[in-house]
């Protein structure tokens, strides 16, 4: 997946001096609240931003913390934001410590989580604070108590909490079991939560709550003054290894997974260098960041980061020799992303990597994607994939069909005549790559005009509209 760093802007003036349930004070510039979102534990997406944009992008200047968690400068933050995280990433020692001196030197700590079995790690940063997650499944409605009394209150489904005698409780179910509350520690606030009371979309769409966990959290974050000149800025990962062309990047957490994570991408590099017919483009794919997740991964080109158990790796192989090749295949297809099939060309890339590895799962997800579309278009003949409404599987099954068909007919070998014309016909500092720009390439690079081809296809294109040479 392709994507681009979120912008971070603040601007909120904190006025209020101890927890409580005043809203906060008029905006102003620079904000007292800096918040840190931890994704060492366990990366997501909505935790590296949209958390910030759902609650803090007007009350607070937030980054996230890549690397190991008992290692962050906590000097010049108040706010730190955790989740239960994954059992394959245990909270250390070393990192439950460094939470608790935070919370008990005034900050304030949010961790959202339900419980499981196994109990997710955060069971043990809760356990220092007299809290724990269970297993019970909460039941709605969710009800309000003290600063949240009459609050509307949306839940989106998770587990009740087991508060010691210092914690108060904010929000319980339909039974009067706690599934917010809070507690003073020290000069700080520690807040637990389940993770069905705060957004969870990736597009960062679902505020919920957001009238009452904004002014809770900036509340509560007022027990740590911070020097609002000195903005929180990302922390990387901080272990780093050298090899060949790649620099490694990874953290206490994850060193055990970097080794195998590469050495699926030093699998599959030959294997996209002759299925593209070149080279990366200059100056991509420098890093690989090995990220706590079995949720997927995303390219910037320069830099590839890889969930590392994604599919069950290593248990599973085939999963990750997808993935891997298909964020590798971002740096080979930059500095002009394909338009319309920028993620499937990728994925085209991988599973064909698989097919070249031997795994019997490349095919039939080939045939599987193909067939969803046939099911919105029998003969692929009708529905223009290019369409603002088009829906998912005729984008994706289409597009796997031309790469099948182009290979069929002009090939084998026709994706590397593509990605070779694209290199001598499209220039770096061209401004745009438009689809008609790309049947133009495909046309060059099999010696036919294929424009009749991809029309027959419902594509929506013309020769007219690209002012790259054609057969």
């Amino acid at each position: 997946m392709n994507i681009s760093r979120l912008g971070i802007r603040v601007l909120f003036v904190l006025a209020l001096a101890v927890a409580g349930s005043a809203r906060p004070a008029a905006a102003a510039d620079p904000p007292t609240v800096h918040a840190i979102a931890d994704i060492s534990q366990e990366f997501t997406f909505y935790m590296d931003g949209r958390f910030h944009r759902q609650y803090l992008k007007d009350v607070a200047a937030s980054t996230q913390n890549w690397g190991t968690l008992s290692k962050l400068d906590l000097d010049n933050a108040n706010l730190l934001l955790l989740v239960a995280g994954n059992p394959r990433i245990p909270y250390s020692a070393a990192s439950i410590e460094h939470v608790r001196r935070f919370v008990e030197e005034g900050g304030t700590m949010l961790l959202m989580g339900n419980g499981a079995d196994p109990m997710p790690p955060g069971q043990a940063v809760a356990a220092v604070f007299d809290a724990r997650f269970t297993t019970t499944r909460a039941r709605k409605p969710i009800g309000g108590l003290g600063e949240l009394d009459g609050e509307e209150i949306v839940f989106n489904g998770g587990t009740v909490l087991d508060l010691g005698a210092d914690w108060t409780t904010l929000a319980t179910d339909r039974d009067g079991r706690p599934v917010l509350g809070s507690r003073r520690f020290g000069k700080g606030n520690v807040i637990l939560g389940a993770r069905g009371l705060f957004g969870r979309k990736p597009d960062a769409s679902d505020p919920i709550n957001a009238e009452w966990i904004t002014p809770m959290l900036v509340s509560r974050a007022a027990t740590k003054p911070v020097d609002p000149r000195k903005r929180p800025r990302p922390i990387r990962a901080e272990l780093k290894r050298e090899i060949g062309p790649l620099t490694l990047q990874y953290h206490e957490g994850t060193a055990p997974f970097a080794e195998a994570v590469y050495d699926v991408y030093r699998e599959v590099r030959p294997h996209l260098v002759e299925i593209t017919g070149v080279e990366p483009s200059p100056g991509m794919i420098k890093s690989m960041l090995i990220l706590p997740t079995g949720g997927g991964g995303f390219s910037s080109g320069v830099l590839i980061a890889i969930g590392a158990w994604w599919g069950n790796y290593p248990e599973q192989r085939y999963p990750m020799v997808e993935l891997v090749a298909h964020e590798a295949g971002h740096s080979w297809v930059l500095p002009h992303a394909e338009p319309l099939w920028n993620e499937p060309i990728a994925t085209w890339l991988g599973i064909e990597t698989g097919r070249r590895l031997g795994f019997p799962e490349a095919d039939a997800t080939i045939a599987r994607q193909i067939a969803k579309a046939r099911r919105r278009d029998p003969d692929l003949t009708k529905l223009n994939p290019l369409a603002e409404d088009a829906h998912r599987d005729v984008i994706w099954g289409k597009s796997y069909f031309v790469f099948e068909e182009l290979e069929r007919l002009h090939g084998p070998g026709a994706m590397a005549k593509y990605f070779q014309t694209k290199r001598r016909l499209v220039e770096r500092e061209r401004d745009g790559y438009s689809m008609d720009d790309a049947v133009a390439v495909w046309s060059v690079a099999v010696g036919a005009d294929l424009f009749p081809w991809f029309q027959s296809l419902a594509f929506d294109v013309d020769p007219s509209r690209t002012d790259l040479e054609t057969p």
